[in-house]
């Protein structure tokens, strides 16, 4: 549950630096076409961030030895 509050933060994190950006840089761009923009941008961090964030602790090599 840990890994999707995550998934959550980065994709509302990403929305407003987004919508902010395009408001502010691209207000030539028709409306439709910045919400779009937006959406695609927060759900293509919120499936990277999910796939990033897995935790293999069964995989994680031990300690050396000295």
């Amino acid at each position: 549950m840990k890994r999707f509050n995550i998934v959550i933060l980065v994709m509302i994190g990403v929305t407003i630096l987004a919508t902010w950006k395009l408001g502010k840089d691209y207000s030539a761009i028709q409306l439709q076409t910045r919400i779009l923009i937006i959406a695609g941008g927060a759900i293509l961090s919120g499936v990277l961030t999910y796939f990033l964030s897995k935790r293999d602790v069964d995989r994680v090599d031990p300690k050396p030895d000295k």
